[in-house]
């Protein structure tokens, strides 16, 4: 008997419960969102991305200790590139996940042409990234993975957030950018881009629980955000705290114990299947 979901209609199933492989580590992930600055064109279309230059970078870590996770939301400051770079490089962990929204075709590519053009050649989690072919493990682009790689098009991370429920953008949008700056708003720039790592991760969660057919693989870190958020006693991610309202949150609370039952069972029965295995003692 394994638990196939949760909320308001989930409840006991028997069904078969497949050990996928898993080709990402969803233990250590790391969110990477960046805001940008462009030349306008003259048809008004978006600007190719050699052209962009970074106003800030946001990451979402999200890390694993004993059974519960840890996380930290940072954001960097481009107004100096040179001193972003490095500030950037210092956070991002080449042990971790990598999880982007069309990073592969946007972020990375614009941070790294930033670190070429101030002479940064070292070897750091996002030159990894870079290099990375598609299918990679180490960088989940989740605009990818939605998309099928092309076969269901590429759809927006709105889009997305919409159809599982996710409030999101409400900090702003990316084509708002240039006109926060101009008006002194950075700082609203830099809550839009950790709405999005969070809106992000939110949307991997999801990926990664429908992936390995295992919906701890949601429920455990939503659970576990949620109380980081709710321990958020200076307001410093007052900005995010809306997130908690989300029928999703509530499901995770309520369902967070009995998927750690569950856990526990199939563990002791994965102990006792490999002890049953072993040759008794002569």
């Amino acid at each position: 008997m394994r638990f196939a979901g949760f909320g308001p209609e989930a409840e006991l199933v028997k069904y078969q419960k497949f050990h996928h492989p898993e080709c990402y580590q969803t233990d250590h992930i790391q969110v990477l969102d960046i805001e940008t600055l462009a030349p306008e064109t003259e048809d008004g279309s978006f600007p190719p991305w050699p052209l962009h230059e970074a106003v800030c970078a946001s990451v979402l870590t999200q890390k694993k200790v004993g059974d519960s996770y840890e996380f930290d939301i940072r954001t960097v400051e481009f107004a100096n590139e040179l001193d972003g770079l490095r500030q950037l490089f210092g956070l991002l962990d080449a042990g971790a996940t990598l999880v982007t929204w069309n990073g592969r075709g946007f972020d990375i590519p614009v941070l790294q042409i930033a670190a070429a053009r101030h002479l940064l050649f070292a070897d750091n989690a996002l030159r990894i990234a870079w290099l990375a072919p598609r299918w990679a493990i180490n960088h989940a682009d989740l605009a990818e993975l939605y998309g099928r790689f092309g076969g269901a098009g590429r759809p927006s991370l709105a889009n997305i957030c919409r159809a599982l429920g996710i409030a999101a953008k409400t900090q702003g949008s990316g084509d708002g950018v240039a006109a926060m700056i101009a008006d002194g708003r950075e700082e609203q720039v830099f809550r839009y881009c950790e709405e999005d790592v969070a809106i992000t991760w939110l949307a991997w969660l999801h990926y990664a629980a429908a992936r390995y057919a295992d919906p701890g693989k949601l429920a455990h870190p939503l659970a576990a955000f949620d109380r980081w958020l709710a321990d958020d006693d200076n307001g410093r991610y007052a900005h995010l705290k809306h997130l908690r309202d989300l029928p999703l949150f509530r499901h995770a609370r309520e369902a967070a114990p009995v998927f750690r039952l569950d856990q526990l069972i199939e563990r002791t029965e994965r102990r006792a299947s490999i002890a049953a295995m072993r040759p008794s003692a002569m």
